[in-house]
């Protein structure tokens, strides 16, 4: 069975969609596009370039970001790209969105035209740059005519562009709200700030998706890349519980 896959923006915890993708696999679904914001594009991209759902783990967790996510003079945000640029480069063979071997859809917002724009087509490392600007944070990504952002200022569940493809469309949020007992750093403020903004975008386009994964994740902090393998796990086990339960209300 065809599905594709609506992927939110929630920075470290974004690692949850590739436990999420183990759980399709191991299921024996057929991933037949995706569609992402921020953290969910850059799944969404790595997975489409036949990265596994083991094999991108191990690279979050191999990972020194402070080697690819350098500060630099504040002009327009506090981190500079050139790094994460290099990176990604490295490790994706495509250059183009169109090259990948699975149809996948990037969504960023345009800041200059305040809207979404979901690109299928054009350079991967700058458009997947873009989707991941989160604003006072990183810089935005100047790419053709647009100024790109975070996806998730405008849409962080790109239902969307999968609504006319075959399949089930299954959307994965990652960004729960809820509690904290403490915010300790500026970029913490920030982090917590839009994401809490982002919040209001997501809801109507739940119902918009056959089914809906939403992992227990309210322990972790967006910045929680040390946790990775339990951000993995929470979002396996839950992929697993939806899927499952969606498969045998379908049989």
């Amino acid at each position: 069975m065809k599905v594709s896959l609506a992927l939110s923006g929630g920075a470290a915890r974004g690692i949850a969609h590739i436990g999420v993708l183990k759980a399709v696999e191991e299921l024996g679904l057929e991933v037949f596009a995706l569609s992402g914001s921020s953290a969910g594009a850059v799944v969404s991209v790595f997975y489409a370039s036949g990265y596994s759902p083991d094999e991108m783990l191990r690279i979050v967790k191999s990972i020194r970001w402070i080697s690819v996510l350098r500060p630099t003079l504040p002009r327009r945000g506090i981190i500079s790209w050139k790094r994460a640029e290099k990176f990604l480069r490295s490790l994706l063979g495509a250059e183009k969105l169109e090259e990948l071997r699975k149809k996948v859809f990037v969504c960023a917002t345009d800041l200059l035209r305040a809207k979404p724009i979901y690109f299928e087509k054009g350079d991967i490392v700058p458009v997947l740059l873009g989707s991941c600007a989160i604003p006072g944070v990183f810089e935005p990504v100047r790419y053709g005519e647009y100024l790109l952002a975070d996806g998730g200022l405008m849409n962080n569940l790109p239902v969307e562009p999968l609504l006319s493809l075959e399949g089930l469309k299954v959307g994965v949020d990652v960004n729960p709200v809820g509690e904290v007992s403490e915010i300790r750093s500026i970029i913490g403020v920030v982090v917590r700030s839009f994401f809490l903004s982002v919040r209001s975008n997501v809801g109507a386009r739940k119902e918009l998706c056959d089914a809906v994964v939403e992992p227990d994740l309210l322990r972790f902090s967006p910045l929680d890349v040390g946790k990775a393998e339990d951000i993995f796990r929470a979002g396996y086990e839950e992929g697993m519980r939806v899927l499952s339960g969606l498969l045998e209300k379908l049989s």
